[in-house]
């Protein structure tokens, strides 16, 4: 036989409950989810809005609609090398297929005469 008698499952519950007062802890005997573990955790809103940026950022876009009409020659190099690409993967037949000229009637599902 062992030396320590065996303990009631109130004498337990009552240790369990003793010990979440002292250590600030939620008594939970029943072992339900709470979701108390994602409301300890901080808020992500902020991380996630500032992932994007400020969306008052002044953009190269937003220059060249002011400087529009002066000639002060503003490239964008990124969009020129954009255009450059799509031009040589064109010249390969690697770019996207040519639109249809105008959609023609009998291509399309046509419904069954009865």
């Amino acid at each position: 036989m062992s030396a320590f008698p065996k303990t009631s499952r109130r004498r337990l519950l009552e240790l369990q409950k003793l010990s979440c007062e002292i250590f600030n802890t939620t008594f939970n005997p029943t072992n339900q989810r709470t979701g108390a573990k994602i409301l300890r955790q901080p808020l992500k809103g902020t991380t996630i809005a500032n992932y994007y940026g400020d969306p008052d950022f002044l953009k190269f876009k937003d220059v060249q609609k002011i400087y529009k009409f002066q000639e002060f020659g503003l490239i964008n190099e990124e969009e020129e090398y954009r255009l450059m690409v799509n031009a040589s993967r064109r010249r390969r037949g690697k770019g996207a297929p040519p639109k249809k000229k105008e959609a023609s009637n009998s291509d399309g599902k046509k419904k069954k005469k009865r």
